[in-house]
């Protein structure tokens, strides 16, 4: 049986501490990778998330504000130190919260667009020499399924998303001739902490289970297990790519 196999890979998870960050440093440290993560201010869900791979993998936590990038640049060195490198970057971190048009203001606006889309830009450019210099990198941005469908009524979130998908795009003209891979992970209806903020009542998430053709939500680990698979052997021909995880939602609701 081919198992993923990530002995000797050296992963930087940025907004892992909850959610589907959290799930993705699980998947990546069960598959043997070394990894860190960054998170804002949640120490305790940091700490746990740290302690359960305690004596089996090493997993590391930075506490980092994403969108300042000297204070990202200087993680990136004290991870890679750690670690003995850096070979993966996961960039997970975004923000998203009710805003209809009327009531949307410049800076709430500006705001969106910096953690949603200045972020990413701010990891890849932290990581980048360390990425350039290893065989093979790696790049797995974390966007959204409102990139395809709009979203929940967010201008600020869908656009930024977008946004990363063409940053994607567009690096795929000279990444892959530095041996970096990248690729882009639309997820959809993922049951995290905040998908429980927006639908906070059991009917409410019955109801949007019920759009999925596989008949649940989807799990941070569901996630977790494509960014590994994009980052093992069996996906060392895939990139530029941009992978739509939502159980069928999306197509679902078009017919």
């Amino acid at each position: 049986m081919i198992e993923i196999n990530l002995t000797g890979r050296k992963a930087l998870v940025t907004g892992g501490s909850r959610g589907i960050g959290a799930g993705i440093v699980q998947i990546l440290a069960q598959c043997n990778a070394l990894v860190s993560f960054t998170y804002k201010q949640n120490v305790q869900a940091a700490n746990q998330l740290c302690q359960e791979f305690q004596g089996k993998a090493q997993v590391l936590a930075f506490c980092t504000p994403a969108e300042n990038i000297d204070a990202m640049r200087a993680t990136v060195k004290k991870a890679a130190q750690a670690m003995g490198g850096l070979d993966i970057l996961v960039h997970n971190v975004g923000a998203l919260w009710p805003a209809q048009l009327q009531e949307l203001e410049l800076k709430e606006w500006n705001r969106g667009i910096e953690m949603n889309l200045t972020t990413a830009f701010i990891a890849l450019k932290a990581a980048y020499p360390y990425l350039r210099k290893v065989p093979r990198g790696d790049i797995v941005l974390i966007s959204s399924s409102a990139v395809i469908d709009g979203g929940g009524g967010s201008a600020f979130y869908a656009a930024a998303k977008a946004g990363v998908e063409g940053m994607m795009k567009a690096l795929m003209r000279e990444l892959p001739q530095k041996n970096i891979h990248i690729n882009t992970i639309h997820p959809c209806v993922v049951d995290t902490d905040l998908f429980r903020v927006r639908y906070d009542t059991h009917e409410k998430r019955a109801k949007v289970s019920k759009q999925v053709p596989l008949g649940r939500l989807g799990k941070p680990e569901d996630i977790g297990y494509l960014v590994a698979f994009l980052c093992s052997q069996m996906g060392g021909f895939i990139c530029g790519q941009s992978i739509l995880v939502d159980g069928g939602r999306t197509m679902w609701r078009k017919t």
